[in-house]
Parts: structure tokens; C-alpha cells; sequence
């Protein structure tokens, strides 16, 4: 398939998430087990549950298309020839997402006419869907704009920050990782931050923020 291809305020609120499915932690070791082992199935099935998730990151990143599956693709194919000498992981998404901001990164720096996006941090974006939020019945769509243009004046590191922890559930330890801050409280003040910015611009925070496909 691979080959065709802080506040107590805030701190309350910053756990009132509604997060996507998870795979279960036992089930992600032993599928990344799998693949490592070499089983092509394990592989495939890696494959099928993380390309939107990754695509869908990599656009935020880097808005060419073509560069984005490219280095999807790549990356793919680096991780069946290197299978075996591969390190464990408890969170196969979270790895997959390091690989790709690498990659990403790496094939920018490799495009001259394309030094203005180095710093890919500056065009890093995210987005409120009404759509998703029909649920609530107080989110109309002139709320959900208004909560996208407070969006777009977060500077793109609480952008980032934002994304990581409300639209891919992940810890503040591997934001911190993703985005080289020093530690874990770093990554929670970015955070915070973020959220304060919202709360001041909006006069109210989102109980949750959904992802955007």
C-alpha cells in the first residue's frame, strides 16, 4: 500500500477536552512490536490508522500538498527498511509526528526558493469547526467565526501548543519534545498562555476544542 502513494480557572478548563478515539497503550506497544518483528500487516495497519493524522499535521506545517505526501511517503518507507533497529515507543502517533516536523524541515531547508518558510513555526494553523460542534447548540456559525479570528492572533508557538494538547491529546512532556522547550512546565505555560489569550480576547473559553479536518 506504502509503495502507491497559572490560573485555577485554566487549569480546570484545560481538562475539558473532548480528545479522539485512543488506542489503548498495551495495544500500540504490541503493534509497533508487531511491525518491528516485521510483520506486514502490523505495518499496513500503522499506516492506514495514522496517514490523516499526519497529513492533516503536516498541512499545518507546510501548505504544499505534494511536499507533505512526499515526506509522508518517505518516511514510510525509511520506517519498513529500518524496522528492526527501531527504538520502542508508547505512542506510535506522537513518534510518527516527530518524523515528519523533522522530514518536513529538512526538505524545506533543501528548496531554495523556498528559504522564506524556514521558520515554519511562523505559518503553523489551526482551526475551529462548527461543523464538529452541532452538539452544542450555543456554538452558531458567527461564534465559531469569532472564535477562529481570536485563534489566528495566538502567535503560532501557542498555535502549536494548542494543537498538540486539544486536537491530538498529547502529554505536555511531548509538546515539549515537539517543539524543543526545555521541559514539561514550559510546555504547560505555553499553554496556559494561550488560553489566557483566548479567555481575554473572546470574554469566554471553549469547553473543548475538536479537531479540524
Amino acid at each position: 500500500m506504502i509503495d502507491n502513494l497559572t490560573n485555577p480557572t485554566l487549569a480546570r478548563e484545560t481538562n475539558i477536552v473532548e480528545k479522539q478515539e485512543a488506542i489503548p497503550l498495551a495495544e500500540e506497544r504490541d503493534l509497533w512490536a508487531a511491525f518491528k518483528s516485521g510483520n506486514n500487516s502490523a505495518f499496513i495497519l500503522i499506516y492506514e490508522r495514522f496517514f490523516d493524522s499526519l497529513y492533516s499535521y503536516g498541512l499545518r506545517i507546510n501548505s504544499d500538498e505534494d511536499l507533505i505526501k512526499d515526506a509522508i511517503h518517505d518516511i514510510f518507507l525509511d520506517l519498513k527498511k529500518n524496522s528492526s533497529s527501531l527504538g520502542d515507543t508508547d505512542s506510535i502517533k506522537f513518534y510518527l509526528f516527530k518524523c515528519l516536523k523533522r522530514r518536513i524541515f529538512r526538505e524545506v531547508k533543501n528548496w531554495a526558493n523556498l528559504r522564506e518558510n524556514l521558520d515554519m513555526r511562523q505559518s503553523f494553523e489551526i482551526t475551529f469547526s462548527h461543523e464538529q460542534t452541532l452538539i452544542d447548540k450555543q456554538i452558531d456559525r458567527e461564534k465559531t467565526e469569532e472564535i477562529n479570528a481570536a485563534i489566528r492572533t495566538l502567535s503560532p508557538r501557542k498555535r502549536e501548543a494548542i494543537y498538540y494538547v486539544f486536537y491530538e491529546g498529547m502529554s505536555y512532556q511531548q509538546v515539549s519534545e515537539l517543539m524543543e522547550l526545555s521541559d514539561a512546565k514550559s510546555a504547560r505555560d505555553l499553554v496556559y498562555k494561550g488560553l489566557k489569550c483566548l479567555r481575554d480576547t473572546l470574554g469566554f473559553l471553549p469547553a473543548f476544542i475538536l479537531p479540524f479536518h
